[in-house]
């Protein structure tokens, strides 16, 4: 997906054969593909790899939370290739919740 120009002046996101592309939902992760130069000094700092999180504004239109936690317009990332992010791994698990378990397993007979 890349940010490009509808028209004269609708900023939008857009496919891979220049279709209009729709956000799957509300906190969707979207990871940086490609950057380009842009006059917003925070979004001039995003590199290739970096998650920014998509939030949707009645109001304001579409809006997208870096990093830094600062709030940007799709018109702030322009020429930006982006692709979905994978989902977050689970966190790893507890040294006692392994060690609780395992000594679970030693007290059961037969096991």
């Amino acid at each position: 997906m890349e940010v490009g120009w509808i028209g004269r002046a609708t900023p939008a996101l857009l496919g891979d054969r220049r279709e209009i592309v729709c956000i799957p939902h509300q906190g969707c992760r979207l990871e940086i593909a490609a950057t380009a130069a842009t006059p917003h000094r925070e979004v001039d700092l995003l590199v290739p790899g970096a998650v920014i999180r998509y939030k949707r504004s009645f109001l304001f239109g579409d809006r997208f939370e870096l990093p830094s936690g600062a709030t940007v317009r799709l018109g702030d990332l322009l020429g930006f290739k982006l692709q979905l992010a994978p989902t977050a791994p689970p966190p790893a698990p507890i040294e006692e919740d392994i060690v609780r378990r395992l000594m679970r397993r030693a007290a059961t007979p037969g096991v």
